[in-house]
């Protein structure tokens, strides 16, 4: 990804764009910095628009699923299989936290698209974390400064 200092006019668009999703599709959602966050259940989801290459842009869907959890045996091996079987998000563990993540290209996001990547998101993330905890433990992200977890790719 690009690093500017400035947004660009699509990332400006882009931002614009997901605030009107975001407003038609949830109760509730924060400004934070450069990102959007989304309370659901037992986690946040981060919608983090970016500037991508050649006046492309992104927008992530990024939610904690654990926290405090250690890297172990067998881990990686048990994301992979939730890879294998979900169709909006890859999971990964980025620094003691496991997330679901999806992105979409920012020029031809619509509402559709929007509200079924935020929902496949926020279920999975809400759902899993109860299977991971029982197998690995770790914490569930409960909100809060206290319980954030920094998203890669950002500030917390």
């Amino acid at each position: 990804m690009e690093s500017r200092t400035e947004a660009s006019a699509e990332l400006l668009a882009l931002r614009q764009h997901a605030e009107k999703l975001l407003a038609a599709s949830v109760r509730e959602f924060a400004s934070v910095a450069d990102r959007y966050e989304v309370p659901y259940q037992s986690t946040r989801i981060i919608v983090h628009p970016l500037d991508w290459t050649k006046g492309r842009t992104l927008l992530r869907f990024i939610a904690p699923v654990v926290v405090d959890i250690a890297p172990m045996p067998g881990l990686h091996r048990r994301l992979s299989e939730f890879n294998n079987t979900t169709v909006f998000g890859k999971f990964y563990f980025h620094e003691g936290t496991i997330f679901i993540e999806h992105n979409l290209l920012g020029e031809s996001v619509d509402r559709a698209q929007f509200r079924a990547v935020l929902a496949s998101v926020a279920h999975h993330a809400d759902h899993l974390d109860e299977v991971l905890i029982a197998e690995f433990g770790g914490r569930r992200w409960a909100g809060g400064a206290s319980g954030a977890a920094a998203h890669p790719g950002g500030e917390s």
